[in-house]
C-alpha cells in the first residue's frame, strides 16, 4: 500500500520558519467605523481597505469591541469579557487587574502583537474608561481608548 504522507525531501527538523526573518505577515482588511457601526466606504461606493500595520490596529480595535464567545464565527481566543466585571462588589484595584490581564489575553493571541502595557484607569459614574499602549513586532505603537460601561 502507498504511503499517504510520501517524503518531500524536506525533513521537518530542517525546517526553520523564521530563517529569513520575520515570517509575520500583517495582511489586508477593510476599514470600519467604530463610532458608526458601519464599513467605510470610498466615493465609487467601494469599502476602502488597509494594510500593513494599519490592518493589525483594525484588528485590535475589533478584538476589544467583541464579546468573547458570543459569536459562533470566531475562536474562543478572540474577543473579550470586560462587561462581567462591573457590577460585583469589588475594589477598583481588583476591577483594574482583571482589566490589565483580560486585554493582554485579548490582544496577545495575535502573532503580530508583541506587547500591551501602560495601562491608565478613570472611574465615571457608570463604569471605567482604560486606555493602554499595543506595540506590534514592527516596534509600531498605538493607543486603544475603551469605556466599559454597567
Amino acid at each position: 500500500m502507498p504511503d499517504l504522507f510520501p517524503t518531500t525531501g524536506v525533513e521537518a527538523a530542517d525546517y526553520d520558519p523564521g530563517a529569513n526573518g520575520d515570517t509575520t505577515t500583517y495582511g489586508t482588511t477593510v476599514q470600519f467605523d467604530f463610532e458608526k457601526h458601519e464599513f467605510i466606504l470610498s466615493p465609487t461606493g467601494k469599502m476602502k481597505q488597509t494594510d500593513g500595520s494599519d490592518a493589525w490596529g483594525e484588528w485590535c480595535v475589533k478584538a476589544l469591541c467583541t464579546e468573547r464567545f458570543e459569536y459562533l464565527v470566531y475562536s474562543s481566543d478572540y474577543g473579550e469579557e470586560l462587561d462581567t466585571l462591573l457590577g460585583q462588589s469589588r475594589p477598583h484595584a481588583v476591577i483594574e487587574s482583571e482589566i490589565r490581564r483580560m486585554v493582554k489575553e485579548c490582544l496577545m493571541c495575535d502573532p503580530r502583537t508583541a506587547s500591551v502595557d501602560e495601562f491608565s484607569f478613570t472611574w465615571i459614574t457608570d463604569g471605567v474608561m482604560f486606555s493602554c499602549r499595543v506595540t506590534n513586532t514592527l516596534g509600531e505603537a498605538m493607543t486603544i481608548t475603551r469605556t466599559v460601561v454597567r
